[in-house]
């Protein structure tokens, strides 16, 4: 029953946040599915399923189900040859209970843990089965629940694979058990969302990230986290045209670097090649629309320019020996924006790294084929990462011997603050998975949110940033969006 006088501003709150597109009632028109309604028995503040509707799934030989709109779940024996799936807004080690993404953005937390779990007669204590993790907008609840909701959907079929593969994950299930909260709790939630509300308000009108591009010396070891010294870099000019530099890379002849250059007037990116012997000789390569993530690689001795072009066009790829001119629109993604594409060629496959425009910070995408100009289609085990500590790549795929880097942006604070360093373990046409290694930041500054390394893996360029206040940064924000 609902405590209507003690949580009262809770389901205020509820209804303008929790209530959205996402959890609206949609009508389902079933086609030869059966649909068997039933009224489920209650006791206490369990549920439990009425004998007859156990019997049928049984008889049917039925084996895991999904379930969705029911309160706390109780597993009877006659339940137990089933799999009763369930998804869980939270982490289990430390946020069990309800309601969903409340009392972390209340605490302060950058992300809400997504599971699905089997359930078992203790709450949020089941078997878990698949994980993700979605970035939490400070300032709002419906747009952090928007977020958690949509990056759900990715871990169902995780869930079921890895319930056949009796794969489990090793994840604490011991956290506290919280309950709706009071009004004075509510009041407490929404001044703290108000008062970040402001900030994010007051930083778009008045400061900007002003990113720098450098080259030093590679000192990384991949071996937990480290910090690049911001001693002794060899930084890029900015010529006068650009608000700042971003995205580095180098090309595979390691005579120049490419970068995203963004436009004093515009607000647009532009893509340029400066020379690594002379860092002021500097050629624009592409401009028209807003251009960045300058990522390269080499097909059949040639060379080839894959640039970021979500915001006006599908991805193509460029041939560089033609003076940037020929358009490659990549097969299987022509109607498709996506976002920080990187390709590598590993064991006579290519393999295709990106995001989404509408979720590129949390999701990583993986499609593969056999050659860069043919036809690539979904990789089995995409998406590969949903979170936004790593899913967003921070520049090409490093070889190590034997071994794959795979460099991610870490979005679940303010954006390119550090990245996430991943090794990957497997890397097949069937098979995906990767291990975290550690974080890498930049003393001194915020970043690196890009970092790439020279074909002999001696140098590493990479971009960084300080917030500046101007009273212009609000109108060139304004200025970008109306012109991409």
């Amino acid at each position: 029953n609902k405590k209507i006088f003690k949580n009262f501003f809770y389901y205020i709150l509820n209804f303008f946040s929790l209530k959205n597109l996402l959890t609206k009632k949609n009508k389902i028109n079933y086609s030869n599915d059966k649909v068997i309604n039933f009224n489920s028995i209650y006791n206490g503040v369990w549920q439990c399923l009425p004998d007859n509707i156990i019997d049928h799934l049984n008889n049917k030989n039925i084996n895991i189900v999904i379930k969705f709109g029911m309160n706390l779940l109780k597993i009877r024996d006659n339940l137990s040859k089933l799999s009763i799936l369930s998804f869980h807004h939270g982490d289990p080690a430390k946020y069990r209970g309800r309601p969903a993404g409340f009392y972390e953005i209340l605490n302060k937390e950058k992300t809400i843990i997504i599971i699905v779990q089997r359930l078992t007669n203790k709450l949020d204590a089941g078997t878990i089965l698949a994980f993700g993790e979605s970035k939490i907008i400070n300032y709002s609840y419906k747009k952090t629940a928007i977020n958690f909701y949509s990056n759900s959907k990715f871990l169902l079929s995780k869930a079921i694979d890895n319930l056949i593969e009796k794969k489990e994950l090793n994840i604490k299930k011991d956290g506290k058990i919280y309950t709706l909260p009071n009004n004075l709790t509510v009041l407490r939630f929404i001044l703290s969302t108000f008062i970040n509300l402001n900030k994010k308000i007051f930083y778009g009108l008045f400061f900007e990230k002003k990113w720098k591009v450098a080259i030093s010396k590679n000192k990384l070891t991949f071996n937990g986290d480290e910090i690049i010294s911001s001693h002794n870099l060899n930084e890029v000019p900015i010529d006068k045209k650009y608000t700042f530099y971003a995205d580095p890379f180098f090309s595979y002849d390691n005579k120049s670097l490419r970068l995203e250059a963004l436009n004093r007037f515009n607000g647009l990116g532009e893509l340029l090649e400066i020379s690594i012997n002379n860092l002021k000789e500097q050629k624009l390569i592409l401009s028209k629309g807003h251009n960045s993530y300058p990522f390269s690689f080499v097909y059949k001795k040639k060379e080839y320019l894959l640039p970021e072009v979500a915001s006006n066009s599908p991805q193509y790829i460029l041939p560089i020996n033609l003076n940037y001119k020929e358009k490659i629109f990549i097969k299987g993604l022509e109607n498709k924006r996506i976002v920080d594409a990187t390709l590598i060629e590993y064991q006579e496959h290519w393999y295709l790294f990106f995001g989404y425009q509408n979720n590129a910070s949390t999701v990583l995408n993986l499609w593969v084929s056999d050659s860069p100009l043919a036809k690539f289609k979904p990789h089995p085990k995409t998406p590969i990462v949903v979170s936004p500590k790593n899913a967003r790549m921070a520049g090409g795929i490093l070889r190590i011997k034997d071994s794959l880097i795979r460099f991610g942006q870490n979005n679940e604070g303010e954006y390119g603050k550090s990245l996430s360093t991943l090794m990957i373990d497997k890397l097949t046409p069937k098979d995906y998975s990767e291990k975290y290694i550690g974080r890498v930041k930049i003393d001194n500054y915020n970043g690196p949110h890009t970092l790439n390394f020279s074909v002999d893996t001696n140098l590493i360029t990479f971009d960084y940033y300080t917030n500046k206040f101007s009273f212009f940064a609000g109108v060139r924000r304004i200025a970008g969006l109306l012109n991409k």
